[in-house]
């Protein structure tokens, strides 16, 4: 079985340094990484309003974080370069398909896990998943409403996969 940890985006700043949600979700993945052995790695996230207007994909600040770490270049898919949460999973897929990997370990925030469980299962159902929750490391308000913004996007999704 061919595995990849798969690293979804969130916002950088606009000099493309990591907030602390892409942060925490890079650590998380490294730790996939250590325990998993000889996983390859998959990040998401390209370009958009509301996460990244610098002049490099997402992807590649949070693959520059991984390798920084230790993670070897040679570890690395090519990045996905998706917005939003959908396009995480159908751009993912057919770097995943030529690649040969039928193992997938995702790795999110565990405010946003539900979705992308939601989605990615929907969207990828030959795959195998496990599922790695980074701790998402905000004040109360923020969390709350992050968890509230993923009540509705949750509901959109149901009802885009319905249609």
């Amino acid at each position: 079985m061919s595995c990849a940890i798969v690293v979804l985006g969130s916002p950088n700043d606009e000099n493309g340094n990591l907030l602390p949600i892409a942060i925490s979700r890079c650590e998380k993945a490294f730790s996939e990484y250590v325990r998993m052995g000889k996983c390859r790695i998959l990040c998401t996230g390209g370009f958009g309003e509301h996460f990244n207007l610098t002049t490099l994909p997402h992807g590649q600040y949070v693959q520059n974080y991984l390798i920084d770490k230790g993670v070897p270049p040679s570890s690395f898919l090519e990045i996905a370069l998706s917005s939003f949460t959908l396009e995480d999973a159908t751009l993912s897929e057919p770097i995943l398909d030529k690649n040969l990997i039928t193992h997938i370990v995702l790795v999110t925030s565990e405010f946003h896990m539900e979705r992308a469980k939601l989605v990615f299962n929907h969207t990828l159902p030959d795959f195998k998943f496990s599922y790695a929750e980074a701790e998402t490391l905000v004040s109360e308000v923020e969390h709350q409403r992050l968890k509230e913004h993923e009540i509705k996007a949750i509901k959109r999704e149901l009802s885009n996969f319905k249609s």
